[in-house]
């Protein structure tokens, strides 16, 4: 018996030709001899031996070793942390609210947030030959982590985490990074939806009614506000123009600044600057509101300001109603309002207590102190009640004179500033002092005479 062999590539296969010689036939025991005496070791397959034996496969190549090829390893990646939002879980529940829909395509990641996963390559698994010998893997390839701005790897390697607050941006290249201006090219509306951002926002059209645009810090807008609520926690908001319908609102911690106020309700920790109208507005501003230019005018609504309002005219010559107010601290005058209430309900207290006392103490003398034991301890507390009373009474008076002199002396050089005139029909008031216009007035300054705490009416000049 002959037998031919043939060695596939890199010996992961061994192929026999067999032929027999005379009558005599091959053996499987003979075979595995054969395989042995030539190394082959591994993947060795019996029954195909068995049936080359059996059905006398004699003169054809047959297949009886075959090795295990290894498995190369798969290359790293980096993959991106996609958090499932509340709204988004509210979606699934079918109650979300449209204009919430479109920020699920806006990742906003916090400092410190893992962002994406850095998954290492494989070394791959390893093979063997027919000969036993092993087949090394080609390993995988480590993943290309390109990290642009506010971002790092953590220390095991394993994450790339935000450094700054903002949003989560993968560019083309593969570049990861943080912005922290969130940039809207257009409206903001149902392609949008609401913005809730920790850095700046940059709005290049309007903001839609009904919507919301919250952000950390300035918001600039190149459009309109319409009807709609925009606030910047920390910072400022610059904006063509707010046309409010007296719904939303418009919050800064920083400026308010804007071409015109229309039906808006504006309200800054700094001031409102408004470069034409401020139109039937309400308007408040922890230091300053101002309506500059020739077109800065104030008509209608309620404008309040710490220490000024100017504008080159206030109220209209119909007479509009027009309120305008300074030196109104709302921190201070809330504590003042409360300590009144407090006052005026322990003076009536107070009344109904000294009352009773009254009675009990008439009673005890016509009766000489032969009366219930009860009706003594009664009317012991009744008087610890009025002394306690009396002093809570006195310590309120005394901070609530505190205050009032607090608020005076930081806003006794407040003002109100009509540049070119003031109309009748205007409301104008300095801390307690109410001034109503009769007449038209020009060029005028609204102030208080320090010496008799009054308003007066002073000549502007400018």
């Amino acid at each position: 018996m002959k037998i031919q062999a043939k060695i596939g590539e890199n010996g992961l296969e061994y192929y026999i030709t067999v032929v027999p010689e005379g009558e005599e036939s091959p053996t499987k025991e003979q075979i595995l001899e054969y395989l042995k005496s030539q190394g082959v070791v591994y993947g060795i397959q019996e029954q195909a031996i068995e049936e080359l034996v059996a059905k006398k496969l004699y003169g054809v190549p047959v297949l009886v070793a075959i090795g295990k090829r290894p498995v190369d390893g798969e290359d790293g990646q980096v993959i991106l942390i996609k958090e499932q939002k509340e709204e988004e879980l509210q979606a699934q529940k079918g109650t979300v609210d449209l204009r919430e829909l479109p920020s699920r395509t806006r990742q906003i990641v916090k400092t410190g947030q893992k962002v994406a996963q850095i998954i290492p390559p494989t070394p791959g698994v390893e093979g063997y030959n027919v000969f036993g010998r092993v087949l090394n893997p080609k390993p995988g390839r480590p993943a290309q982590v390109k990290l642009g701005k506010n971002v790092k790897t953590t220390e095991d390697g394993m994450y790339v985490e935000a450094s700054k607050d903002g949003i989560l941006v993968a560019k083309p290249d593969g570049t990861i990074e943080v912005q922290e201006i969130l940039v809207i090219k257009g409206d903001v509306d149902y392609a949008t939806g609401n913005i809730d951002f920790p850095g700046e926002v940059e709005i290049s059209g309007d903001v839609k009614p009904g919507f919301t645009v919250k952000a950390k810090g300035n918001i600039n807008i190149n459009g309109v506000i319409e009807a709609a609520t925009v606030i910047s926690y920390e910072g400022s908001i610059n904006v063509l123009g707010v046309k409010g319908r007296e719904r939303g609102l418009v919050k800064a911690k920083g400026n308010v600044q804007a071409k015109f106020l229309e039906n808006a309700i504006v309200e800054s920790d700094a001031n409102v600057i408004v470069t034409g109208p401020i139109t039937n507005s309400q308007v408040k501003a922890k230091l300053e509101v101002k309506a500059l230019g020739n077109k800065g005018i104030i008509v209608g609504g309620i404008i309040s300001a710490g220490y000024l309002v100017e504008a080159e005219e206030i109220g209209s010559p119909l007479g509009v109603k027009t309120v305008v107010e300074v030196g109104l601290d709302p921190d201070l005058m809330e504590k003042i309002k409360i300590l009144k209430a407090k006052i005026e309900l322990d003076k009536e207290n107070l009344g109904k207590l000294a009352s009773a006392f009254k009675m009990l103490k008439e009673t005890i003398e016509k009766t000489k102190g032969e009366i219930p034991a009860e009706k003594i301890e009664t009317y012991r507390k009744l008087g610890q009640a009025l002394i306690n009373l009396r002093d809570s009474v006195e310590k309120a008076s005394q901070e609530l004179k505190m205050l009032e002199i607090e608020i005076y002396e930081k806003y006794k050089s407040a003002k109100i500033v009509a540049r070119k005139i003031l109309h009748p029909g205007v409301e104008a008031q300095i801390l307690q002092k109410k001034f109503y216009a009769d007449k038209a007035l020009e060029k005028v300054i609204i102030e208080l005479d320090n010496e008799n705490r009054e308003i007066r009416l002073g000549g502007y000049s400018g």
